[in-house]
Formats: C-alpha cells, structure tokens, sequence
C-alpha cells in the first residue's frame, strides 16, 4: 500500500520534523519569518507552473516539504516559552539596586505530578515575578513531611524564593530528568517549605476540571474500596496514576498491560458507544436531530477527555474520534491513515510538545501499526464461535501493537516481557468489563446509591482477579527480559526492518526479499558496531552517588567496580552503566587508597582523612567528608585535578572549590558537574 499517496500523511512528516529541527536549533526562530516567507513563495511559484506543465516535476511537492518543515519550526518557536518577553527566566539573572534579598513572584498551581518517595510534585503556572507580569512554568516539589496538606489546581502561591535549574542526570546511562522536563517547557524548579504563602483561589479551568473530578472520585466513598482497588479505578476511569502503588505499576508494566492503566481508544470506544446509545432518542427530537447529537456526544466526550487530565493518549483518541464523528454527520468515510495525520496534525498545531511525549509516539504508532497491518491478519480464517474470533482478535491486535511499538519500548524501558500476548489476552476482556462496570457503578452512584453498592461488589472483586492474574504472570521474572541496551541508531534500524517486512507481506517480490535481508545486515552491524563501540576504550569513573562512594574502572568489556559496599552491584547506577556499555559480567574490588589507570595515580582520602605526603598523586578524590586541611594537602601532593563525590558535607565542598580556586587547580564536585570520567 502506498501510503505517501495521502498529501497530509507527507505534510504531517515533515511539519513534526521542523518542530524537531526547532527544539534543537533554537535560534531558527530568529529568522524563521523570512525562512516562512521564502518558502511560501516558493510553493506559489511551483504551483503556478505545475499548473502550466503537462509533464509534473516534484518542485511543487518540494516546496510543499519545505513549508512544512518551517511551518513546524514557527509552531515550535510560538509555543517555546522562553521566546515570550514575558518568561520569568528573563528575570532570574534581575540586578536592580531596590531588588529584594530574595526574588518574590507569584503563581497558580495548575496539575499535580505524579509524586516520588520523598516529595509532591505540581506544575505552577507563573503570574508575576519582581512586580511584573510574567508568564512560563515551573516545577514545585514540596516534602512530603512538611506539608499535610495537598495543593490542588487553582491555589495562588507567593513564593519568595529563587528557582533553581532543575538537575540533569549526574550520572551515565540515566533518565535525564532535566532534558524530559525542558522538552514539556519546563526548566526551573523550586522547593517549597516555609518560603511561601497560600493566597486564595483562581476558579479557572483546571479548577472547576479538578472539582468535577474530584466529585466523580468521591462518590465512590460509599462502597469503602482498600487503597489498590481505588487506585486502579482512578487511573482506569479518571487517568489518574498519581497515587498508584509501586508494586501494582510494576506488575503490570512486567506482564505487558501498562497500558491498561492509560486511557485510550479503548476507554473511547466504550464511552462511544454508551453515549451513541444512551443519546440516540435526541436524533428525532425537533431542532436537535443528528448534529445536535453529534455536538453533545463530542462535548461529553472532550469533558471526560478534560477530566482524565488531557494526556497525550487521551487527546489523539478524542481528536480522532472527533473526526470519525464529523465524518459520519458529513456523510463522508475519511481515509484512516488520512485520519491519523490530520489528528496528528492538530494536536501539534496546538502543542507540538506533544511530539517528545513517550506515550504520542507509542499511541500513534500502535495505532498506525494496527492499520497497517490489518489486512495481512485479516486474511486468517474466521471460525462460526464468537469466542473463538475474539480471542483471536485480541491475540492479533495486541501482536499488532506490540510489533508497532516494539523498538521504541526497547529504546525507552529497555525491557520486554514475554508474557505479553497471553496477559492481553485475559486482561483485556477484563478491563472492559472493569470499565463498562465503573461507568455504571459511577452513574448509580449519584442516582441510585444503594444498587451501586450491590454492583460495587462485582466491581471490586474482577478487579481483585485482574490485579491478582497480572501478579501471577509478572511472578514469571524469568519472562522479563531487562536491561536491553538498546540507541537510537538500533531503534531507527529495526523499524526500517520491520517496514520493509511488512511491504514484503504485502507483496512477496525479489526486490523487497533483497530489501528485507539487506536492513536485517545493516540491523546487525549496526548492532555489533555500537556494542564494539562501547565494549572498546578504557576509563575510570567516579560517580555521584550519596549512600557511599561508587567507582568503576573499565577497560575494554572488562567492568570492575570499586566501592565498600558488598551491594554495589544492586545498585541502579552500575546496573545502568553496565547496560550502556552492552556489558554483562561485572566484578567487584574493594576499594583501596590508592588507584592506578592508564599510568595515572588516583588517591582516595576517606574519611580518616589519612594520606602519605611523598605519593604525587594525579587525581584526588575526596569522599565520606574528611577533615583534613585542603590547603596543606594541595600543598604538599600537587595533585592535577581534585573530585568531591556524593558522600561529601555541602558545606566542606564549598570551601574546598574555594582552596583549590586559589591554587588554580581544576575542582570537580558530582553534586555540581555529575560524574567524573578519566581517560
């Protein structure tokens, strides 16, 4: 199937790379207007003479690519939030004479984050910085000691207090916070304790949505569910994970129905029909009829999108359904692929943030991959038993989108359960009935509270056998394979594998056989020549790592780590250094005083603070804050460069980097500047 034969499919494709060509090169958006002029001309003059050509060039479509592209890169630049004059982050570096001690700004609590151990996190909407309007948003995390009290959408904070840049990832091979946060713009982050003021409410949007939901959650008191059942119907009928139980989120992400947890189309598709239902009498009301259908249905259907917190699953499964809904009033079929680029499209007209959200990139493509593939497992046989075609059609579809979305999950969780297909299989019947169940539960919760307390019961107790199965098949830790290293590069190369095999399914022909086993070699060697990549080299690390001081010394597929603790190999840090470097044998060594690597002496002084005065040591790392005089120590060692780890005093850090300053020797602190590496 030709699929570039769709003009919007194309347009979408190079409209989502000039967003990505906007994020990475900031400054285009400097000269994007005259970028955007040039091309728009451009494509008026190929058309006009397209339009005079009996035989076509592809100048036109050129042109069409190029204002795509530049468009996307305008979108991208509009919605940047520093670009705004108005962004708080132009009044952080505020040197006026009658400036306070301590910046004070204002701003509106506009979504609670999912929380960590140790802190609530939210998104604050920033109103007025030093007196001035401002605008932009920031990260707020308040401990979870010292606040009882959670904020909700709406609270007006006076903060006084500076934001801080929010730490990227200080060690290898690890989520980069710092880089997901920047790419939903978001840069800075503040801490909240005894620095700031409640001062009332906004009754906006996200307020009223927080209330709504907030009252369709409550009704759900009556029926006394422990914490796991509740959690699960929070995030099943409201998309609320926040407050979803570790142990819970990792069964499920082990068996391979994480998704389960994520409203999506499936979730839309049951509200579909339950409101096509429930409102068809309103298509033989006077002055109502099918638009006035139609126009409720879509309403209700963006409120329950609104309520579920707007994610990015959400917002492509109600965009499309919007348009399958204009479609049918229109009495027009719209091409599905035609449909998935312009909801594509629209989304990120309006945030084309979106486009680096994780769960935009696996909704699409597992929805792309479905199509796509439909009419190659269409063509198995049908049986006359409905139970036997639907769990063959929950097999094919799951397989479907697990082939889909296959690389990216190896690229962004590094794991794959094989246990996948036969949970789906159980699951996902499950969860539809867990779904039709809540909804009802839900409705007679306000109307009949009685009869949702008997049906409370069923509820409760299928989502006590679902949760139960997905622990039973997540027990299987053997069928879990993770820690998969697995870059860009490979990910890019298997989904040019896994096209051309499927347009070889489509069409068996020498040529695409030849393209088939040609990307499965360039899969291979690029496989082989990223791991000799990394296998290769040698270096030794200090990593920023606060339970205890955490080396490695590698060289070449020869990983030993250097540390005190006999659990060093558990820890996340190796474990994600290991993975990195496509290694899977470690070795653990105590760590000693001294250290030599590549002819460089390294000395460790711990906490005893104990060292020989004639060594000459290279490097000299500090660690477990010992009390020695810095400056008689530079003196006498002469090392090159000193590193301060983790297990450090913030204040003792400080006043090294002061001594080391004076003596003009390199400090390197893994608080500050992440790990250090030595070649």
């Amino acid at each position: 199937m030709k699929l570039l034969k769709y003009p919007l499919i194309p347009f979408t494709l190079f409209f989502s790379l000039g967003i990505t060509g906007g994020y990475y090169i900031p400054w285009l958006y400097r000269i994007i207007p005259y970028l955007l002029f040039v091309s728009t001309v451009f494509v008026g003059l190929t058309f006009y003479y397209a339009n005079k050509a009996f035989i076509q060039k592809p100048n036109f479509a050129v042109g069409i690519a190029i204002f795509a592209f530049f468009s996307g890169t305008a979108v991208q630049a509009l919605h940047y939030g520093p670009n705004s004059n108005y962004h708080y982050s132009h009044f952080l570096d505020n040197t006026r004479d009658d400036a306070p001690a301590l910046p004070v700004f204002s701003g509106v609590i506009t979504e609670r984050l999912k929380p960590n151990e140790y802190s609530e996190k939210y998104y604050l909407e920033a109103i007025g910085f030093f007196r001035q309007s401002a605008s932009g948003k920031l990260l707020v995390t308040v401990p979870k000691d010292s606040l009882s009290k959670i904020l909700h959408a709406g609270d007006k904070l006076i903060i006084a207090d500076i934001p801080q840049p929010i730490t990227p990832a200080l060690n290898p091979y690890q989520f980069d916070y710092a880089a997901y946060m920047k790419k939903q713009d978001v840069f800075h982050q503040i801490r909240l304790k005894d620095n700031y003021i409640l001062n009332g409410q906004e009754k906006n949007f996200n307020y009223y949505i927080e209330q709504l939901r907030n009252a369709l959650i409550n009704s759900f008191s009556i029926h006394n569910y422990d914490a796991k059942t509740m959690n699960l119907i929070n995030a099943l009928l409201f998309g609320q994970r926040q407050d979803m139980d570790k142990e819970t989120n990792d069964s499920y992400t082990n068996a391979g129905v994480v998704h389960i947890l994520a409203i999506s189309g499936l979730h839309f598709t049951l509200l579909f029909i339950a409101l096509n239902y429930i409102l068809e009498p309103l298509k033989r009301v006077k002055h109502i009829g099918a638009i006035g259908h139609c126009i409720i249905t879509l309403a209700l259907m963006w409120l329950f999108a609104c309520i579920t917190g707007l994610s990015a699953s959400v917002v492509r499964a109600v965009v499309m359904f919007s348009f399958v809904l204009a479609g049918q009033l229109l009495n027009r079929r719209a091409n599905i692929y035609n449909s998935l680029a312009a909801s594509m499209l629209c989304i990120l007209l309006c945030k084309p943030s979106f486009l680096f959200d994780a769960g935009f990139q696996l909704s699409y493509l597992a929805v792309f991959a479905i199509v796509w593939l439909q009419p190659i497992y269409g063509r198995l046989i049908h049986s006359k038993y409905w139970l036997i075609n639907f769990a063959k059609d929950t097999v094919v579809i799951s397989l479907a989108a697990q082939i889909g979305v296959l690389p990216l999950s190896l690229y962004y969780f590094n794991q794959f359960p094989l246990l996948f297909l036969i949970a789906n299989v159980v699951v996902i019947p499950l969860s539809n009935v867990v779904l039709g169940l809540g909804i009802t539960v839900l409705v007679l919760n306000f109307v009949f509270p009685q009869g949702a307390i008997w049906l409370g019961y069923i509820l409760q107790f299928t989502i006590q056998i679902m949760n139960g199965f997905i622990k039973w098949v997540a027990s299987f830790e053997s069928f879990v394979i993770k820690n998969i290293p697995f870059s860009l590069l490979l990910n890019l190369c298997m989904y040019a594998l896994l096209a051309a095999t499927v347009l070889f399914l489509y069409k068996q022909s020498f040529k695409r056989i030849v393209a088939v086993l040609s990307l499965l070699f360039v899969f291979q060697v690029s496989y082989m020549a990223t791991a000799w990549q990394a296998k290769n080299g040698s270096e030794l690390l200090v990593f920023h790592n606060r339970n205890a001081t955490l080396m490695v010394e590698k060289q070449n597929n020869n990983i030993t780590v250097l540390s005190a603790d006999t659990l060093a190999l558990e820890n996340r840090i190796i474990k994600a250094y290991n993975k990195g470097n496509f290694n899977r044998n470690l070795q653990l060594r105590p760590l000693r005083n001294l250290v030599w690597h590549n002819n460089h002496k390294v000395l460790i002084i711990d906490s005893i603070g104990v060292y020989p005065e004639n060594i000459k040591p290279d490097v000299v790392v500090l660690t477990q804050s010992p009390k020695v005089n810095l400056d008689r120590m530079l003196q006498q060692l002469h090392p090159k460069q000193v590193v301060a780890d983790a297990t450090n005093y913030k204040t003792y850090i400080t006043l090294w980097a002061e001594s080391c300053r004076k003596k003009n020797i390199p400090f390197h602190a893994t608080a500050e500047k992440g790990y250090y590496i030595l070649k």
